[in-house]
């Protein structure tokens, strides 16, 4: 009887595991510290359940809610990488950050830091010519 239950205990603290792990991969998870400990909640009010059925229910549960948890996942990146409504500058900016890659500037935006630049300096010159022929 003990070579059952140890197999069910152990798969049950590798559901454990992998529960926790695949809360990390997201960042609202990750920062809340009440996700994790509602977890670790659950795990130990169940310990002691000698049922085997039951046991058997219990992980049947929480692989769901992996696989819920994946899925989620899953279906927002598919969102973000193929939805159209999304700009494709928008895109390639979320992909970047997702990779931790930061996105140059576009040439348009370079361009127009460029002309203001050089109007601010225009317009210092035009006030600095002003001043000069009103001296004279």
């Amino acid at each position: 009887m003990s070579s059952k239950v140890a197999p069910i205990t152990t798969s049950s603290l590798v559901l454990f595991r992998r529960l926790l792990r695949e809360g990390l991969r997201y960042p609202a998870i990750k920062q809340d510290r009440w996700w994790r400990a509602n977890v670790r909640e659950s795990f130990r009010e169940n310990k002691h359940v000698k049922d085997e059925q039951e046991i058997k229910i219990l992980q049947d549960k929480v692989k769901s809610y992996r696989f819920y948890l994946k899925a989620a996942k899953d279906l927002q990146n598919l969102l973000e990488q193929y939805n159209i409504g999304i700009p494709t500058r928008d895109r390639i900016v979320k992909s970047s950050q997702r990779v931790g890659l930061q996105v140059p500037e576009w040439p348009e935006e370079r361009h127009k830091k460029i002309e203001e630049e050089r109007q601010k300096l225009r317009d210092k010159i035009g006030q600095s010519y002003i001043k000069e022929s009103d001296q004279q």
